[in-house]
C-alpha cells in the first residue's frame, strides 16, 4: 500500500502532470465506439500469463525453500498492478520430464555444450509453487515426447497428489509439430487416437488420487506451432478428427512465434522495424494463428496463445532485449485479446543447445543457462548475460495487467486516426458494463537517438472528455529515451522503473487537458482511463 500513499500525497501537492498542451485543431480525432457491441469476449485479470521452460525452473523460482526473490518481487508487482497470471512450467523441456519420488529440486541431465536430455522433479518441485502470490494457477505439464504412459501419468498424478487445487488445466506434450516424423507419420488421426489414449488413462489416475477439483473439461488440446511440419495437429484439423469427442477438451492451445533466430535467413528478418510493424503482426495473426482459433470457438470452445514470444531460439539480442520488446509484448497481446484468445502465455527462458544447429544464440560457458534475451529478467548473474536484473521488456507486464484488471473486460481495435500509418499505430479500447473505460494508444515507430524526428502522434479526445465517471481523464506512460534502450533503470511506466523488481521513482499518472488533447511520442505506449477509480496509485 506504500505507493498508493505515495502518489496521493503527490497528486494532493498537484504534482500530477498534465498532458503537452496542444491545439486539438493540429490533432486526430480516434474514432471510438461508446458501447462494448462488436468487442471481444470478456476477458480476466489472467490474460497476459506465462511459460517458463522447466529445465530452469530453479534458476527462475529457486527452490521451495529459498524462491528467487527477484522474479517473485516481478510477479508480485504484477499482482498489485491488478494482473493474475497462470503459470505453464512449459516449453520444449516438459517432453524430457519425469517425476521422482525420491527426488528433490528439478535436475537437469544435459550434455557438454548445455543440451538438455532429461529434467527430473521430485516432491520439492511442486511445493515451490507455495511461493507464489496467493491463488495463482498452474497448467500441469506432461512429458508426451518420451511416448510412455507410465512417465506421463506419474507426473499428473504427483501433480494431484501435492497441488490439486493449484491445477488449471493438463497439458500433453510440447509442439508435437516438432516431434519424430516416424512417430505419426504425418498422420492427424493416428495423433489424436495416442493422445486419447493418454488422456483417459491419465483422467483415470488422477480422478482416483480424490485431489482434483476441476472439471472432466481439463485439457489443453494441440499445443502446435504454425510451422508447415505435415502433421496438421492445430484446432482446424484435430477438431473434425475428434479429438473432443469425450468432452476433455477445455482450451484449444497454439503457440506463436513470428520471427526466428534459429538460422541466418531468418535471423537477418529479426530486427527491431520488422517486430514493430503493426500491419504485418496483424497479418500473421490473422492468417497463421486465427483461422484454427476460429475452429474452435465455432464450436464453442475457449483458444489461447499457450506459449509464444517475439523471436524463436531465444530470442535476438540488441532486439529482444530492448524497448522495443515491451511496445511488441502490448500490441501482439492486445491483438490476439481482440480475437477472442482467452490468454496468452509469454514464454520466459534459456537457449536450449539441441534446438537448431544453426541457431544464432549458444548456452553460456560449460553449459551453463544462456538466459533468452526475449525474457522479462535475466533471473541470475551469468557470464553470458550480466548480473541478474529486469529487462525492459517487464514494464509490459504492468501496463496490461493495468488493462485487464477490472473482471469481464472487453477490447476492441479502432482504426488508426486520418493520416496516421497503421504500420506503426494502433490503438484499442477497452469496455467494461457496456461503457469505455480506458484506451490503449501504441506508437511503434521506432524512435532513435538519430532520428531526425520523434514521430509524435497528436490525438484529439475531446468527444470523450465525459464518457468516464470521474472528473478528469487521467493517464499512464511507458516510455524509455529510444526504442533500442536496453537499460531498465531508463525505462519507465508511468514513471517507475524496475531494474530490481522493487519500484525506483514516484508514480505519475498524467492528467488530460480539457480540450483532450494527447501526445504519443514514436516507441511510446499511453493507457488512458476514464474511470479515475480504477487507476492504480491514484
Amino acid at each position: 500500500m506504500g505507493p498508493l500513499r505515495t502518489i496521493t500525497a503527490l497528486l494532493s501537492a498537484g504534482t500530477a502532470r498534465a498532458y503537452p498542451s496542444g491545439s486539438c485543431s493540429n490533432s486526430s480525432k480516434l474514432s471510438v465506439p461508446r458501447s462494448a457491441i462488436g468487442a471481444s469476449i470478456p476477458h480476466t485479470n489472467s490474460f497476459a500469463s506465462f511459460s517458463f521452460e522447466p529445465a530452469f525452473w530453479v534458476e527462475f523460482f529457486g527452490n521451495a525453500s529459498t524462491p528467487n526473490n527477484l522474479t517473485f518481487d516481478l510477479l508480485n508487482r504484477i499482482h498489485e498492478h491488478g494482473g493474475h497470471p497462470i503459470i505453464r512450467p512449459g516449453g520444449i523441456t516438459m517432453d524430457s520430464m519425469i517425476f521422482d519420488p525420491n527426488g528433490g529440486d528439478p535436475v537437469r541431465t544435459t550434455s557438454p555444450e548445455g543440451g538438455v536430455w532429461r529434467t527430473t522433479v521430485g516432491p520439492d518441485y511442486y511445493h515451490s509453487w507455495d511461493n507464489f502470490p496467493k491463488d495463482t494457477k498452474f497448467i500441469s505439464t506432461l512429458n508426451f515426447g518420451n511416448e510412455s504412459l507410465d512417465i506421463a501419468r506419474d507426473l499428473a498424478v504427483a501433480s494431484a497428489n501435492y497441488q490439486g487445487d493449484k491445477i488449471a488445466y493438463y497439458e500433453l506434450g510440447n509442439e508435437p509439430t516438432n516431434y519424430e516424423k516416424s512417430r505419426w507419420e504425418f498422420s492427424t488421426d493416428a495423433y489424436v487416437r495416442e493422445w486419447k489414449e493418454y488422456t483417459r488413462e491419465i483422467d483415470v489416475a488422477v480422478n482416483a488420487t480424490g485431489h482434483l477439483n476441476i472439471s472432466s473439461e481439463r485439457w489443453w488440446a494441440s499445443s502446435a506451432t504454425t510451422d508447415d511440419s505435415g502433421l496438421e495437429v492445430r484446432p482446424v484439423a484435430l477438431i473434425p478428427a475428434g479429438i473432443d469427442s469425450e468432452r476433455q477438451v477445455g482450451v484449444y492451445s497454439i503457440h506463436s512465434y513470428g520471427f526466428s533466430t534459429c538460422d541466418p535467413a531468418r535471423a537477418v528478418l529479426a530486427t527491431i522495424p520488422n517486430i514493430l510493424n503493426h500491419t504485418e503482426l496483424v497479418r500473421y495473426c490473422d492468417e497463421e494463428i486465427y483461422t484454427s482459433a476460429r475452429a474452435a470457438l465455432d464450436v464453442g470452445k475457449r483458444w489461447n496463445i499457450g506459449e509464444y514470444n517475439s523471436v524463436s531460439c531465444s530470442g535476438a539480442p540488441n532486439v529482444t532485449d530492448t524497448f522495443a520488446q515491451a511496445l511488441w509484448v502490448v500490441d501482439t497481446q492486445l491483438i490476439y485479446a481482440t480475437r477472442n484468445a482467452s490468454a496468452v502465455h509469454l514464454h520466459q527462458g534459456a537457449t536450449l543447445a539441441l534446438q537448431s544447429k544453426d541457431q544464432l544464440n549458444a548456452p553460456g560457458e560449460n553449459g551453463t543457462p544462456g538466459y533468452s534475451t526475449y525474457s522479462m529478467l535475466y533471473p541470475r548473474d551469468s557470464a553470458k548475460r550480466g548480473p541478474a536484473r529486469t529487462l525492459p521488456s517487464f514494464l509490459a507486464q504492468l501496463f496490461m495487467a493495468e488493462a485487464f484488471a477490472i473482471p469481464d473486460t472487453r477490447v476492441r481495435a479502432l482504426p488508426p486516426p486520418s493520416g496516421v500509418s497503421p504500420e506503426s499505430f494502433a490503438a484499442y479500447a477497452f469496455y467494461v458494463d457496456d461503457h469505455i473505460s480506458k484506451l490503449a494508444l501504441v506508437n511503434l515507430k521506432p524512435y532513435y537517438a538519430n532520428s531526425t524526428s520523434d514521430y509524435t502522434v497528436h490525438l484529439d479526445l475531446s468527444s470523450l472528455t465525459h464518457a468516464g465517471k470521474g472528473n478528469s481523464i487521467r493517464a499512464k506512460r511507458m516510455t524509455a529515451p529510444y526504442v533500442n534502450t536496453g537499460d531498465s533503470k531508463l525505462s519507465t511506466w508511468a514513471g517507475q522503473s524496475f531494474p530490481q523488481g522493487e519500484p525506483v521513482g514516484e508514480i505519475v499518472v498524467e492528467t488530460v487537458s480539457d480540450d483532450g488533447a494527447v501526445e504519443v511520442r514514436g516507441s511510446q505506449a499511453v493507457l488512458v482511463f476514464f474511470d479515475e477509480e480504477d487507476v492504480y496509485g491514484l
